[in-house]
């Protein structure tokens, strides 16, 4: 092996001027065992060097803290970021390398994705239609059972519950109004509407309360057209970014897949699909307290822990654990992107999935394939595939609103 040619191709990634050959070589000669050490000694290198006064722009710029963040995390963590490793028991050298290597892939996907280059084929069947990006749809049922179209509906109410006028006040914003004083005649119990996005959507709601609710591509929310007096319980599945009104002494509870949360006034996300492996909850500001609903009849909450602003929970099963979390990420989807951090092909495609309502089938193993990077997914379907094979690491055929992976 010789160092000088992984020493020169190591800091042309890191300032950015790769070409597609040399990033594969370099991911390569990185995934070699034997430069374990050459390695060490570069990323040490790197780490303590300061951004040159005559950086290339402001990506050269954002590559670096890239690298920087990517290498803290991986050192740094207490727990793998795969279920099945066992990164703790692993010797330092070890973790250097597999740092290394993860840096490589990550830098790579992400010099790929950004430098323009010609697109390389995309197979693809005839279709009447290309598969566009899903937008602002939702069903609203009301507490009688009456569904509403909301991507049919006009702005202004649409319907009148007990004490509550629910109103379209924008594509894609439902709004609760209610009046605390009983009107005669009315119940003044609560009624339960859901509010259901399919795969292909997205849709906001403003509840009872004044809490604001973002919900993902097959998502749902339960809740009552008025809040208890002692707390605000709603239900979610799917996927939910939250902004809760804090009023003192009426917690807020979101139940979620076996996932109990309960707040005051905060922001945060709630990742609870079934098909994932575990139940993510990111929280931006505020507090929130996190655990498990036992499977008992009472429905206790197991061990419950509280959360400070920037951290992740994962639930798995009855397992909670705890730590650092990237909220840009985890709001991507709200922001109108795809962010992916070495994530997992299948997990990359359940996304593109829910949102694009599209089947997927895979052919081959999918072990290793990951991705890094960020897309903008308004673009269509066509478009983020191949943005997403520009990586090298997965290819991809279209027939109709199939989707094989190889």
């Amino acid at each position: 092996m010789n160092h000088q040619e992984l020493s020169e191709l190591f800091e042309k990634l890191v300032k950015n001027q790769c070409s597609e050959e040399e990033a594969e070589r370099i991911v390569e000669l990185l995934a070699d065992r034997s430069n374990e050490e050459l390695i060490q000694a570069l990323i040490k290198h790197e780490l303590k060097r300061p951004l040159a006064d005559n950086a290339d722009n402001q990506a050269s710029e954002t590559l670096r803290k890239k690298l920087d963040l990517r290498l803290e995390q991986i050192l740094h963590t207490a727990a793998p970021p795969q279920k099945t490793f066992s990164l703790p028991a692993w010797n330092r050298r070890a973790r250097i390398a597999a740092a290394a290597i993860l840096l490589s892939l990550s830098v790579a996907t992400w010099l790929w994705v950004h430098k323009p280059r010609s697109s390389p084929t995309l197979a693809a069947k005839p279709a009447a239609q290309p598969i566009v990006a899903g937008g602002n749809k939702a069903i609203l049922t009301l507490s009688d059972g009456r569904k509403i179209d909301l991507d049919q509906t006009s702005n202004g109410e649409i319907a009148t519950q007990s004490n509550t006028v629910v109103k379209k006040i924008a594509n894609g914003v439902l709004v609760y109004d209610t009046d605390t004083k009983p009107q005669p005649g009315k119940s003044s119990f609560p009624e339960f509407n859901t509010i259901s996005v399919p795969k292909g959507g997205q849709y906001q709601v403003v509840l009872p309360d004044g809490s604001k609710v973002w919900l993902n591509a097959a998502s749902s929310l339960r809740y009552p057209t008025h809040f208890d007096p002692d707390q605000r319980l709603v239900e979610l599945t799917g996927e939910g970014y939250f902004e809760i009104a804090g009023i003192p002494h009426q917690p807020f509870i979101v139940i979620s897949n076996h996932q109990r949360i309960e707040v005051l006034g905060t922001m945060f996300n709630v990742n609870a699909y079934i098909e994932e492996a575990a139940v993510k909850t990111t929280l931006l500001n505020g507090a929130v307290r996190v655990g498990a609903i036992a499977s008992d009849p009472h429905g206790q909450i197991i061990s419950p822990r509280t959360l400070r602003p920037g951290q992740q929970s994962e639930l798995f099963g009855d397992e909670l654990r705890i730590g650092e979390g990237n909220p840009e990420a985890a709001l991507a989807w709200k922001n109108g992107k795809f962010q992916f951090e070495f994530e997992d092909v299948r997990v990359v495609m359940r996304k593109i999935a829910r949102w694009y309502d599209i089947e997927v089938d895979y052919h081959g193993s999918m072990k290793g394939k990951f991705f890094t990077g960020t897309i903008s997914k308004y673009q269509s379907l066509e478009v983020v595939l191949k943005m997403l094979q520009t990586t090298g690491t997965a290819s991809f055929t279209i027939s109709g609103r199939k989707i094989t992976v190889y």
